[in-house]
């Protein structure tokens, strides 16, 4: 983080200290594993070429680079690390022998900046050859009309509007389908106005309905139509189509997420990347209307992927997704596994490298069947940073054994050599194929004679599908064509593959709605066995006139089987997203469906049938309903927008519905008031409804939510009275206080004041409330003035306790004026000395620009060394250092000026504003952890970039924007603090600064810096953190750790979540002993359950119990890392694991036990002593393998 070095000294430095870290390439090709059955040889390495973002391989086996040295320079205003512009190369093997002897430059220029696909299109005559070239914002088109391997001058645009100018969530992924159309795909850099070339159809730009965040398209290779094909992914880097018409592909959002995916793409689909809001998974699984997953990876940065359709390669890898991923290092195969409508996904590892600068960017198939692999050679991934541009190696993969490179010629002038090139694994040679094909079909009929005598020839299902892309694509050009294509369909070689009805859709594109029937009628259809084939049928309606589409769509719906959620997706992908054409499919609903149960339940949740909507209310009294179904029914209402809807949930919470149903209730109560529903805080209902909430001990803290949710200011006193009743349990007191919070008039503020002192068990509370009045901006209200003057009270009152005056610290810190009087405090040497430290750590991260730079002259952080004075880069990555002391210094960091577990959480624990950092060590290299260290701005991912707002009433703040609704920006400063900012008159301008203080290596040693790297290249492992606990307790334990060898009742149980044990089951103590329940409890933001905070002064001498279930996704031993406060018994599935009698404060991984996990539900229970607060734990387990969904 050295501040004030400039640009070209980084340059120096990055060159300098890299280079010597980096392995030869016979040193990097001996770091190689390859896969069962498999070898690895080194095809090319640089100087033969660099950096290498995609490849493509064509009919003759050479390989084509697309080099990226100049990635990330143009839009940043940096020096061209080439100033002759990037290039696209072509590596020619000659000999035969598998390695490289030519590399010749197709073009160069200014006009390539970091290019990140390639796409190889031969023409007919197999001399002449056409290059695709994808780059934001823009697919450029290059030609080579006379075949001498050269440009015959500058590109062209073929089609431009994609966003993520200079930036590698653009447009990319270029390669020719089985119907000889272009696929693409483009990340959440969006479109800003993709049309097709001709200039006919529709502009697509990016919006927040139809085309959200990451897409997918493809068009005929003119350019002309434009299709979308699906969206709202991610970072899609690459898509790949199977001879039968699948589409799969890859997506990227780990950057500390570890939600990286691969997705089977159903055309029509919304994968559910955005937009961000509250209450909300990462993918809104839990949303209609969203298709899921097939299978999460986890962490890494994926990049190429493709189909392994060839004969060369072992059984196990044939007609297989191959995949690379450049954060762990790995190329993949996945084996499909079909499941209902959708499949499951088995990994097998391909290659794996030791060397942990090998970084695969993408992988191809070549005319023998061999696999090539791109190597972009660097220490790091992910940011869009690079820490070299000197290197990059290509790789091959062959059997075992196997000898050189021999390249199939390619012979088209009759129908054996056709069908051998339309059978080759390389799509290069079977688009030369299928040109072929095609041109003998326009001269005559010969296409019929050449597609029924093909499996002769090469008895594929594969090849038999690229004859049926090939005839559906040029239908109704010529006489015979229909009756070619249900030959093709209905032939036993169709048969043998699930998905046989998936060239509907093309035929539809082609030739109109009216095919459908002539294929199948509803009756037949519905009475197909495979559910991917009724799948692929409702994907086809998406593409037929309402009326047709009706026929056929509820004899497939009343075939759902009630799990599926593929099928289930397809249904709702088939009725389209035109609202008028969607209510005309769906207006017999009610009709076709007259019985309630789970099944109908699934498809009104994920359609949402008008009809239905007013016989919801009704099932919601219905006796014979179970309470999750009925909880199931408040889900569903909840999703209309009439406020009548809200109203049936208020009602449900004034009577005597079932708890889980009046909790779904109360749920979309609190998440749709401030939002759709807010025309309910208007009028006398929302508090009428609340009153009487309030006064019944049972419903108050539902009450209390409810005012806060509804801002139902006329309640205040009622707030108020709870929060000062001394006789009511912490967690309710607690809940009237953050209401108090919430309502934002003098009458909360004063109620705060009143119960802030004396100092107690509230006072924290009290003082995070008050700090929740204060505003953002400078403009400040006779009321904000008051709670801003008790704040300074707080800190500036003698024999304040130190806890008290750090709670007030962290409330104005969070605001403007607060940050100018703790400034101003500062320099007339009046704050206390014992918060002095912790205000420099916040006001040196403070949002607020003009605060922040004033402060890091006020509050001079303190240094241990001088990072102008460090060893290279590459001289410190040799060093070895000690992990055990890293791993001290990082949990120290919480509260130290090192700062890293106050943004970073690491297996649980920290905070909530980086990336998380518990798997880094697989990821990054040792050098480039330095890099992030010392240099945090340099490389900054996608999802930490600072952004700017500035909002209509003066607002001006910095942070990351960590939630986006309709109306409402949520920006996260640098102390964690969050802060909502309206859509509507907010401007925001990126950051090219990190979030991350530049000079925090200052606060360590030089040792300390080695330690802290080696610690986390040791991060290598899943972890698991549970963010819920249902948590019971305190009960009686006058002898403290003794209470663990005394029986309770929940150790000794079944778990049931409505159980209730008494408080004491010992001896008379002279007072009836309570009934304690089970209730759920949330970690902090930096991983402790605070059983202290939970419980007050009755935690003390007690013992409590937390219960979690965790599923795995197979039989596996992990290990369990935990800290209790104090003694502690583990028991995993009804069994003791692990006991302890320590009594001392909770640190993460205190204690770790090895214990084994079955496949599905595991039950984990921590029964955990207290003598004297504080009173709480730490819990992660590690090694838990990433879930088949």
């Amino acid at each position: 983080m050295l501040k004030h070095w400039s640009a070209a000294l980084t340059a120096v430095l990055l060159l300098s200290s890299l280079a010597s870290a980096q392995l030869p390439p016979d040193k990097a090709l001996a770091s190689m594993k390859a896969g069962d059955g498999l070898q690895v040889e080194l095809f090319a390495s640089e100087p033969m070429l660099i950096n290498p973002t995609s490849i493509d391989v064509d009919h003759l086996g050479r390989v084509w680079v697309a080099e990226a040295v100049n990635y990330r320079r143009k839009m940043f205003k940096r020096p061209m690390l080439r100033e002759e512009g990037d290039r696209v190369v072509i590596l020619t093997d000659k000999d035969g022998d598998g390695k490289a002897d030519e590399s010749t430059v197709f073009y160069q220029g200014p006009e390539l900046y970091g290019p990140l696909s390639v796409c190889v299109i031969p023409q007919a005559n197999a001399k002449a050859v056409r290059v695709l070239v994808a780059q934001s914002p823009d697919i450029l088109e290059f030609w080579d009309k006379d075949g001498d391997g050269k440009a015959d001058g500058p590109p062209t645009k073929f089609l431009t509007g994609f966003g993520g100018y200079d930036h590698d969530h653009g447009v990319h992924g270029l390669n020719v389908g089985p119907d000889g159309k272009l696929y693409f795909t483009v990340g959440d850099g969006g479109l800003t106005g993709l049309q097709s070339k001709d200039g006919k159809g529709p502009k697509f730009v990016s919006n927040n309905t139809t085309i959200q965040k990451g897409t997918v398209w493809r068009c005929d290779l003119d350019g002309n139509n434009v299709e979308l094909i699906a969206h709202n992914f991610r970072n899609n880097y690459e898509c790949c189509v199977d001879s039968f018409g699948e589409i799969w592909l890859s997506d990227n959002d780990d950057d500390g997420n570890q939600q990286t995916r691969i997705c089977h793409v159903m055309p029509g689909g919304n994968y559910g990347y955005g937009p961000r809001g509250p209450g909300q998974s990462h993918w809104h699984e839990e949303q209609p209307g969203i298709v899921h997953k097939t299978l999460r990876t986890g962490f890494g940065s994926p990049t190429g992927i493709t189909f392994y359709e060839g004969n060369l390669l072992p059984k196990q890898y044939q007609g297989e997704l191959i995949h690379a991923d450049a954060g762990p290092r790995e190329i993949r195969s996945f084996k499909r596994k079909p499941k209902g409508a959708g499949y499951e996904l088995d990994k097998a590892l391909m290659l794996t490298s030791s060397d942990n600068w090998f970084r695969p960017s993408d992988v191809c198939v070549a005319p023998d069947g061999s696999v090539f692999v791109a190597d972009w050679y660097d220490p790091g991934v992910g940011g869009h940073g690079m820490g070299d541009w000197t290197r990059g190696r290509i790789y091959r993969l062959t059997p075992a054994g196997h000898k050189g490179y021999t390249v199939p010629e390619v012979k088209l002038d009759d129908a054996k050599g056709m069908v051998t090139a339309l059978a080759s694994p390389n799509l290069t040679a079977r688009y030369l194929a299928t040109q072929q094909i095609s041109s003998q079909m326009r001269k005559n009929d010969a296409g019929l004679d050449l597609a029924t005598g093909a499996h002769t020839v090469e008895p594929n299902p594969a090849v038999w599908y690229r004859f049926l892309h090939l005839v559906v694509s040029r239908m109704p050009s010529f006489t015979g064509e229909q009756q070619m294509a249900i030959r093709l369909m209905l032939s036993p070689m169709c048969k043998s593959k699930e998905n046989n009805l998936n060239a509907l859709d093309h035929m539809l594109i082609q030739s109109g709605p009216s095919w459908l029937p002539k294929i199948a009628d509803p009756d037949r259809m519905s009475q197909v066995g495979c559910a991917m084939q009724r799948r692929d049928a409702l994907l086809t309606l998406n593409r037929a006139e309402a009326g047709l589409a009706k026929a056929y769509f509820y004899p497939l719906a009343k075939l759902y089987d009630g799990q599926d959620i593929f099928y289930r997706a397809a249904l709702n992908i088939a009725c389209g997203t035109d609202p008028v054409r969607r209510d005309a499919i769906l207006a017999d609903f009610d009709k076709q469906f007259p019985e309630w149960n789970d099944k109908v339940a699934d498809l009104v949740w994920e359609l949402r049938p008008k009809s239905m909507l007013p016989k919801l209310h009704a099932l919601l009294v219905n006796s014979k309903l179970t309470a999750s179904q009925k909880a199931r029914v408040v889900d569903i209402l909840a999703a209309s927008d009439d406020t009548t809807a809200g109203m049936v949930m208020f009602d449900l919470l004034k009577g005597d519905a079932p708890a889980e149903v009046k909790s779904r209730a109360l749920d979309n109560l609190k998440l749709f008031l401030p939002t759709k529903w807010n025309a309910l805080t208007k009028g006398d209902d929302l508090s009428k409804a609340v009153a009487g909430l309030l006064a019944d001990a049972k419903t108050r803290t539902t009450g209390l939510q409810l005012v806060a949710a509804g801002n139902v200011t006329g309640q205040v006193e009622a707030v108020a009275k709870v929060a000062a009743d001394a006789k009511l349990e912490l967690p309710q007191r607690f809940e009237a206080i953050r209401t108090l919070g919430q309502l934002k008039t003098l009458a909360s503020v004063e109620a705060l004041i009143g119960m802030g002192a004396p100092q107690s068990d509230i006072t924290g509370e009290v003082i995070q409330a008050l700090g929740k009045q204060l505003p953002v901006g400078s403009q400040i209200t006779s009321v904000q003035q008051k709670a801003l003057e008790a704040l300074q009270m707080a800190i500036t009152l003698p024999g304040a306790k130190p806890e008290t005056k750090s709670a007030a610290l962290n409330a104005l810190a969070g605001s403007r004026v607060g940050t100018n009087w703790l400034l101003s405090l500062q320099e007339k040497k009046e704050l206390p000395a014992e918060i002095f430290a912790e205000a420099g750590r916040l006001l040196r991260n403070s949002p607020f620009a003009i605060e922040r730079n004033k402060a890091m002259i006020l509050f001079p952080a303190p240094g241990k060394l001088d990072p102008k004075k460090l060893p290279p880069i590459a001289e410190l990555a040799k060093r070895k250092g000690n992990a055990d002391i890293g791993k001290a210094v990082l949990a120290k960091s919480v509260s130290s000026e090192v700062q890293c577990l106050k943004c970073h959480m690491v297996r649980g624990t920290g905070g909530q504003i980086g990336p998380d950092l518990s798997m880094i060590g697989k990821k990054a290299s040792r050098e480039n952890l330095f890099e992030s260290i010392l240099l945090p701005s340099k490389a900054v991912a996608d999802q930490y970039v600072s952004w700017k707002l500035d909002s209509e009433d003066g607002q001006s703040i910095t942070g990351l924007i960590v939630g986006e609704t309709e109306t409402t920006i949520t920006l996260r400063d640098a102390n964690g603090k969050d802060y909502p900012f309206p859509v509507k008159g907010t401007e925001r301008k990126k950051s090219l600064t990190s979030i991350m203080p530049e000079g925090l290596a200052a606060t360590l040693t030089e040792d300390e810096l080695v330690d802290v790297v080696e610690y986390l290249t040791k991060l290598q492992t899943p972890s698991y953190t549970p963010d819920s606990w249902m948590v019971m307790g305190p009960f009686k334990s006058p002898d403290g750790n003794g209470g663990l060898t005394r029986g309770y009742g929940p150790e000794q149980a079944k778990f049931d979540a409505k159980a209730t044990f008494l408080e004491w089951p010992g001896p008379a103590s002279g007072k009836k002993p309570k009934d304690l329940s089970w209730q759920l409890v949330r970690p902090g933001a930096n991983g402790y359950v605070d059983l202290a905070k939970l419980h007050g002064d009755n935690s003390k001498n007690s013992v409590s119990f937390a219960y979690k279930e965790i599923d795995s996704p197979e039989d596996v031993e992990i290990t369990l890392l935990f800290g209790t406060d104090d003694g502690a018994v583990v028991y995993v599935n009804g069994k003791d694991v692990y006991s302890h009698k320590q009594a001392v404060a909770a640190a993460p991984e205190q204690h770790s036990a090895k214990v084994k996990f079955t496949k599905g539900k595991n039950t984990v229970m921590l029964k955990i002593a207290n003598g004297d607060n504080p009173h709480g734990f730490y819990f992660t387990v590690e090694g838990l393998p990433e879930a088949k969904k």
